[in-house]
């Protein structure tokens, strides 16, 4: 009887360690977490939510846009932008809490490779997430480092 409880517990072991190495499924995660306000397509709602599509792709070039990108997943933004000549102004939600790194990851590479067709997401990996999460932020601070991104998003 020990044998058969050791033998499941080994069982069940292996079977979480070859869940985690799962990959996340971004698409999934979008509909999830981002769809509601950004809308399929990553299209927007306008006043609501800004479109990504057609506007964060360009971030994704510089240093400085990336570590902007991997912040608003994970500290959220507040205070008012204009992206395409609509203004918004609203709260986007932190999902530091609801996604590890590897989901965060996971979302933020399918929408820039789905929808914004950005090749190089070779820097976009769950460890650049860990390294944004320990870093840490406000949701204010994200807004004001928009604010020192190229305009045109």
């Amino acid at each position: 009887m020990k044998h058969r409880v050791f033998a499941t517990l080994g069982l069940l072991a292996a079977c979480s360690a070859a869940m985690a190495q799962v990959p996340a499924d971004g698409a999934a995660l979008f509909a999830a977490h981002c769809q509601a306000c950004h809308q399929p397509g990553a299209v927007g709602a306008p006043g609501i939510a800004p479109p990504l599509v057609g506007n964060i792709g360009r971030h994704a070039a510089s240093e400085e846009g990336r570590r902007y990108l991997m912040r608003v997943a994970l500290t959220g933004m507040v205070g008012s932008i204009t992206v395409d000549g609509v203004r918004y102004t609203g709260n986007m939600p932190s999902f530091a809490a609801a996604m590890s790194d590897a989901e965060l990851a996971a979302v933020l590479r399918h929408i820039l490779g789905s929808y914004e067709r950005v090749a190089d997401l070779g820097w976009l990996t769950p460890e650049q997430l860990a390294a944004a999460r320990q870093a840490g932020g406000t949701p204010n601070e994200t807004h004001k480092m928009r604010g020192r991104l190229p305009a045109g998003g």
